[in-house]
Order: C-alpha cells, then structure tokens, then sequence
C-alpha cells in the first residue's frame, strides 16, 4: 500500500514557518546504505587540554572503512596538520588503523522518525539564519551493535605544566591501541513529491562508540613518569547521504550532500582531557 505522509516544517534562527506538501514514499529500506566508504577529512581539530602545545589546530587527512565480509570490516584514519600552535621540528602523524565485528543487527518500525529533508544557511549584516525543513513520519531504522579494535599512533609537540619562560618544546608520542564497543542507526528513503512529482532520495547514518585507549607514552625530555598509559574516548560518526547515485535516481549530491563529520571526547595520558573534531567529504562508496 503506498504511504503518503503530509506535514513538514520550517526552521529559522529568528522565526518558524509551516507548510504543507505531500511526500510518496517507494522504498524505506535501510538494508540500502552503503557499508563502507574513503573520505577526505579537511578540516580536524585535536586538542588535549593538558598540552595545549600539542593541539592540531587544523589538520587534514583520510578516513575509511572496507567491508570484508557482512559483518566484519576494516577501518582507518591517518591525519597530519597544517597548522600546529608549537612544533618541536618533526613531522606530526596521528594514524589508527582497526578491525570492526559487528555482533547482530535488527531493522525496526519507529511511528515518529523525523527526516531532514533540507538545510540552508544565509548571512546578513550582525546575523546568521539557519533553515530547516523536516518530515516527521513512521519508518525503518536499522540497528547495529559492535565491537572494534586496533592500532593507535600519534605524535606531537609537549610543554610540562612546570615548563618555565624559557623551557624548550619537547615532543610526545603515543603508540599504542584502542578496543571499544558501539552501535549504529541508519535510515534510507526514496521520495516521490506529489507536487512536482520529482524523485529523490535521503537517509542518514549514526555511529556511536566507547573505547578504551591503551597508550604507552613516550616524552623526549626524560622526567616524566610512565605509568600512565590508559585514556579513553566517547564519539560519534555521522554521515550525510550515506547511499549511492543509483539509489538517488542518478543524480549527483552536492560537496555538503556527501558530508561527514566526527565528534570525539576522551583523555590522553599527560595530555588531559582532549576534544576531537573533524569535517569530511565521502568520495569513495561502498
């Protein structure tokens, strides 16, 4: 029986607006998702609060993940700054390289499942307006539980908080690894307007993990105690159209249409607490 759902709404930072248009929806099926991908991550900040030295103010680098089998994948990122707010003169790397299981999966009926179905941003004279039109609606979110472990390196600059006026940046490298368990939620919709009769596609993935980071530090300048070697990270994983041109009806997404974004927190040994964040674009699907 074909779904025809009504009701979307208007978002602005400084009003709200309320229109109507009827949607046709051909296919909810999450099973649909791509289920790897090769992104560039252009813009990623890290910093550990305790070695504000060591910040990768603005770094770029490469994101994947390749599906061996259903349910077993591999996964990466390597990342170098351009920008670092001191450098102790050598090249700075943060590299993981993993394995990810996942454990079991189930595909369920949500009644109210809202969709975004456009974002806009405008700028004027001392404001900003953020737009956005949704779609609430019953739909198919498919479950994913898994684990995931891997190899961890990062290195950087280091200043010790007795460091002095005239102290001399030292260097910091964690080489280590990490093992953690998350869960995934993907939707994916094909739409038929009824009023322009126009066919499209949305859907959306969302990974959440927890892991723990096991990382034997070493410190150029020698007084420091090693015993701290373990840390740990919250994050989240989102993707933006996370589904192939065929499944879009042949048409291409925009730059922002194949977006990415990474939100990490967590510590470091001798770094403190640390906020990762980073802005990607897909150019590679499986």
């Amino acid at each position: 029986m074909k779904r025809i759902f009504f009701i979307g709404f208007l978002i602005g930072l400084f009003g709200q607006s309320v229109f109507a248009q009827g949607y046709e929806v051909l296919k909810d099926d999450p099973s649909q998702l791509i289920k790897g991908h090769v992104a560039l991550e252009y813009l990623t900040v890290d910093a550990g609060m305790a070695n504000v030295s060591g910040a990768y103010a603005w770094a770029v680098g490469v994101n994947t993940y390749f599906p061996l089998l259903p349910s077993l994948g591999l996964e990466g990122s390597l990342r170098t700054p351009l920008l670092k707010f001191e450098s102790s003169g050598g090249l700075a790397i943060a590299a993981e390289a993993g394995a990810s299981k996942t454990l079991f999966s189930k595909t369920k009926l949500k009644e109210e499942l809202k969709v975004l179905m456009s974002f806009s941003q405008s700028s004027s004279y001392r404001t900003t307006t953020t737009r956005s039109s949704t779609l609430t609606m019953p739909g198919n979110v498919r479950t994913e539980m898994f684990v995931r472990g891997g190899g961890y390196y990062r290195n950087s600059s280091y200043e010790p908080d007795d460091a002095g006026i005239f102290s001399t940046i030292s260097s910091i490298t964690h080489t280590g690894g990490y093992v953690g368990i998350g869960i995934s939620k993907g939707t994916f919709f094909q739409f038929k307007s009824e009023e322009t009769q126009e066919k499209f596609a949305l859907g959306s993935i969302f990974k959440f993990y927890a892991d723990v980071l096991i990382l034997p530090t070493n410190i150029k300048d020698p007084a420091y105690d090693d015993s701290d070697l373990i840390g740990w990270r919250l994050g989240v994983k989102w993707y933006n159209s996370p589904y192939t041109i065929g499944n879009n009806f042949g048409e291409k997404k925009g730059f922002f249409g194949n977006m990415f974004a990474i939100g990490e927190l967590g510590t470091r040994p001798y770094e403190g607490a640390v906020i990762t964040l980073s802005v990607g674009y897909v150019i590679k699907k499986f």
